[in-house]
């Protein structure tokens, strides 16, 4: 009888640190099993620096590479084939790019960077006013 209480014992307490184990370690949360393409571009873009205004210039940024950044990623996510080079440096084929998807946004379409071509980079940002269905692809 002893051992069928130390068996059992054990057997719940195996059953338990299983269930245990698998809920803290082998079930991913529900935004690790479906990413959203707004989850996968904050993930893809690290970028910790401001959101100036860009636009078209020779010198390198940090802040033109993480714009580039989001537009490939994101233009990517949602089928689009046109992909930017991810330089950091504002020319002709970035300010088209950010024409594009200022115009797809509904936003006035200069080329320049501004806060609301920021808000339609970042769909990651939530709420986001900018950002709606059906923006992505830009090709």
């Amino acid at each position: 009888m002893r051992h069928r209480t130390i068996s059992g014992r054990l057997s719940a307490a195996a059953i338990t640190i299983l269930t245990l184990g698998t809920l803290a370690v082998g079930v991913p949360a529900a935004a690790e099993v479906n990413p959203g393409p707004a989850q996968a571009a904050a993930g893809t873009c690290p970028y910790s620096g401001s959101h100036p205004e860009l636009s078209r210039s020779d010198s390198y940024s940090s802040a033109v590479k993480h714009a580039q950044c989001l537009w490939n990623t994101q233009n990517s996510l949602h089928g689009g084939r046109k992909l930017i080079n991810q330089d950091g440096y504002f020319g002709t084929e970035t300010y088209s790019a950010m024409h594009r998807i200022q115009r797809a946004c509904g936003i006035t379409a200069d080329g320049i960077v501004g806060p609301d071509t920021w808000e339609c980079l970042h769909p990651d940002q939530y709420p986001n006013p900018r950002y709606r269905e059906g923006v992505w692809p830009v090709d």
